[in-house]
């Protein structure tokens, strides 16, 4: 656990800031080792034994963050983002609290489940946007939490046939745009990752623009060689994009590969032309434990590689995010 807990201590003395910092790059790599070679079956702390030794410092850094996005006090024309567990983003912006594929802990490892992180996440969210049905995007206890408690809650209209009616539900398709709690929210159907059509994987990109002038494009495990546009009407100041590669023509090794991830993610940024960017989606647990590499080396070399600036950030951590000058139009 030492590594783990050193590692995450780096972190916190060197806070993200969209640029390579080595210090946090020798800290996630640290932190990738750890859960590739002390988390999986067999090992010291396989994660499906009982207690479980690695979540609970974990669970304690999430309960911190709900903690610091229920008192964070923000300007007017302030907006601020936390990294949750895995691909779960929270942006506060002005008074309104938006999640974003918000998912409380993994479940398939049979811990104890925390209700009481599930219920204070629901608390504090104004509105939850879900991508797609996948348990590393979409949680089902906290989607019925929030609706409890009268939140809008936004999933594809296929993830959303599954429930009753409820009123806050909102049921995702294609031409489908709210204004609600002075934001414009608009969906973007996408293609999931190493899927041939939509109806695969049902998937919902995001694109939301804050009145505070913030415009960003949260994707989920969206395709983006082959999903994702530019707003007309607006600059997006951020875009968040998935692990890995995003289809067998970039993935080394596979014998249809053509080209690098760096490839792929260009693709996007020439489309999207966002000012920012954030990589998503790695060492979740349940993909680690099952064999895949935690996967942070890839992330490492896109932000020393991109034209674009980027972040990647460990569970808990948050940064404060900036319009572009004069603001989406």
């Amino acid at each position: 656990m030492d590594a783990l807990l050193e590692g995450i201590d780096i972190l916190s003395r060197h806070p993200p800031q969209f640029k390579t910092v080595k210090e946090r790059t020798r800290a996630f790599r640290q932190i990738g080792d750890f859960f590739e070679s002390k988390t999986r079956q067999g090992h010291v702390h396989d994660l499906a034994k009982s207690p479980c030794a690695v979540w609970p410092p974990l669970q304690k850094r999430l309960a911190n963050a709900v903690n610091e996005i229920a008192d964070a006090e923000l300007r007017r024309d302030e907006v601020r983002l936390w990294q949750m567990y895995n691909h779960g983003v929270i942006i506060k912006s002005d008074e309104v609290v938006m999640g974003m594929d918000v998912v409380p802990l993994p479940r398939r490892f049979g811990w104890e489940a925390n209700t009481e992180l599930t219920h204070k996440l629901a608390g504090i969210l104004d509105l939850l946007m879900i991508t797609h049905r996948h348990d590393d995007h979409y949680d089902r206890e906290l989607a019925g939490a929030c609706l409890r408690l009268g939140k809008p809650v936004f999933m594809p209209a296929s993830l959303a046939a599954d429930w009753g009616f409820d009123p806050n539900l909102h049921a995702v398709g294609n031409d489908w745009e709210i204004e609600i709690d002075d934001l414009r929210i608009r969906a973007q159907p996408s293609l999931h990752v190493w899927r041939k059509t939509m109806d695969e994987v049902p998937l919902i990109a995001y694109e939301v623009r804050c009145q505070e002038g913030y415009t960003f494009i949260f994707s989920g495990d969206a395709d983006y060689t082959r999903s994702l546009e530019k707003p007309d009407d607006a600059e997006v100041d951020l875009l968040f994009i998935p692990w890995r590669n995003p289809n067998e023509k970039y993935e080394q090794g596979h014998p249809k590969c053509k080209g690098t991830t760096l490839d792929a993610v260009n693709i996007a940024l020439r489309r999207v032309k966002p000012r920012n960017v954030i990589h998503e989606h790695y060492a979740e647990l349940k993909h680690v434990y099952d064999g895949f590499p935690a996967s942070y080396d890839i992330a490492l070399e896109l932000q020393s590689k991109m034209a674009v600036p980027s972040e990647l950030l460990f569970w808990g951590e948050s940064l404060t995010l900036t319009p572009c000058p004069g603001g989406a139009q």
